[in-house]
């Protein structure tokens, strides 16, 4: 891509990006392409490593979720509350990891939505039982939704 065509300081008093007193390319370039990267990368076992942690978040969010409503004891949800947790925040990271641009499409968008509403729920007195059903209901129909609209970003008002 040429420093013309890729134009991050706008500013008319410079000719050329590199006439900039703060252009710095290579620094830019590389931390843009570390984050967003033209093509999704991938890791060693990423498949495997998705498939037990969706089984292992599904099974503690069941626990946790059926303990809430049926009134358990909290000290005897937190172990299902950090399964839950732990496997959710590393399917997270193996897809930011992939491509940054998760974070902006409705998938990863929704899901920080949802860990926010839970933030919210875990610091008020509210009763977590039916925000949390609500929460795993919405879940269901986004992961189950069309590419078009899981790809699908707010932000760019198109799929990316």
């Amino acid at each position: 891509m040429s420093a013309i065509s890729y134009n991050l300081f706008a500013d008319s008093s410079y000719g050329r990006i590199s006439d900039h007193p703060h252009h710095t390319p290579h620094c830019t370039m590389r931390l843009r392409d570390t984050f967003f990267p033209a093509e999704s990368r991938t890791f060693t076992g990423k498949r495997w490593g998705n498939v037990i942690s969706r089984s292992l978040h599904l099974c503690g969010m069941a626990v946790y979720t059926g303990g809430l409503y049926f009134d358990v004891a909290a000290p005897l949800l937190t172990p299902w509350y950090i399964v839950t947790a732990a496997s959710g925040l590393f399917m997270m990271g193996a897809d930011i990891y992939s491509n940054g641009k998760w974070i902006f499409q409705n998938r990863g968008f929704l899901i920080m939505v949802k860990v926010l509403i839970l933030g919210i729920l875990h610091h008020t007195g509210i009763n977590p039982t039916w925000p949390v059903l609500a929460i795993i209901f919405f879940s269901g129909i986004t992961s189950h939704a069309t590419a078009r609209f899981r790809y699908y970003s707010l932000f760019h008002r198109r799929q990316i």
